[in-house]
């Protein structure tokens, strides 16, 4: 590991308490823990490319110190892990792939200097901000994006990423892993679907190198045909659109039939006439191929 001659090495530091039970004073105790680790056997870290933290509050200067020990680091999660609540975690490594937070109680993440990111949650701002970070991505696929929720904000991201390459939305709602019952939903704040709102930065900007879209989840409404004629009028060079329908999953075929009598049947469009007419509705120039492959 010293001499960062081996290929694939991972770490997942877990501890013996689940989130749950965990009081402030133990989150502590794991951080440290993990710290003093790192302390007595950096040469094991050196050549480490993948690491996963769960449970675990650091000091300030804590994960900073992670990042530079760490130097060929590809990969790191960190799951109901902080600095402290509220607290702005940066971040800069020149070999950081992947970054993912779970759960972190950081009031702001910011993205100083990861030239090689190509995986990235982020809220949705202005993509001035943003530019820096994202201008080189080729790939974008936001996932389990809430049914009838207006798509529009996802178009900062053709403004914040010139070169983006690939364009895939996911739109599902997941009903195996809602939250049914009226109490929780109050209690964790999920009794209305948000509307994420979104001002473009540049009216009527153009994106010169985005030949495709995707979509799973497709239906044939306003909310989804808006989006695309959105899409394809910044996309200059929109060649191909791919429309799924929704996926299939087994746990939610199970669900309790009250439940189950909650979820709208799809209306994707599956024979030949539904197909045109969808296409005509979208009256997209004749340069866009629209695939139906599901």
């Amino acid at each position: 590991m010293s001499t960062k001659k081996v290929a694939v090495a991972e770490f997942q530091i877990t501890i013996k308490k689940s989130r749950k039970i965990c009081s402030s004073t133990n989150f502590l105790q794991f951080g440290k823990q993990s710290n003093d680790l790192i302390g007595a056997c950096p040469d094991a870290y050196v050549g480490l490319r993948r690491l996963w933290l769960r449970n675990m509050r650091f000091g300030e200067l804590d994960i900073p110190n992670i990042f530079s020990t760490c130097k060929l680091f590809e990969s790191l999660r960190l799951t109901d892990c902080d600095s402290g609540i509220y607290s702005v975690l940066q971040v800069e490594h020149a070999e950081l792939v992947e970054f993912k937070v779970d759960r972190g109680k950081f009031e702001r993440i910011e993205l100083a200097y990861l030239p090689k990111l190509q995986r990235i949650w982020v809220l949705p701002e202005s993509p001035k901000l943003l530019t820096h970070v994202v201008s080189k991505l080729h790939h974008v696929n936001p996932g389990h994006l809430s049914e009838g929720c207006d798509l529009a904000w996802t178009m900062f991201i053709l403004e914040a990423a010139p070169s983006l390459k690939e364009l895939y939305i996911r739109v599902w709602d997941h009903w195996c892993k809602k939250v049914t019952y009226k109490e929780l939903r109050k209690k964790y704040g999920l009794c209305k679907k948000a509307e994420v709102k979104w001002k473009p930065y540049a009216p009527y900007f153009k994106h010169k190198n985005l030949p495709s879209l995707t979509i799973y989840g497709f239906q044939p409404d306003d909310n989804f045909l808006t989006y695309i004629r959105r899409v394809v009028e910044a996309g200059v060079n929109m060649a191909e659109i791919h429309l799924h329908d929704r996926k299939v999953c087994g746990c939610c075929s199970d669900l309790d039939p009250v439940i189950k009598g909650k979820v709208c049947p799809s209306r994707y469009p599956r024979t030949t006439e539904e197909r045109k007419q969808t296409t005509e509705g979208l009256g997209l120039s004749s340069r866009v191929v629209i695939h139906f492959p599901s």
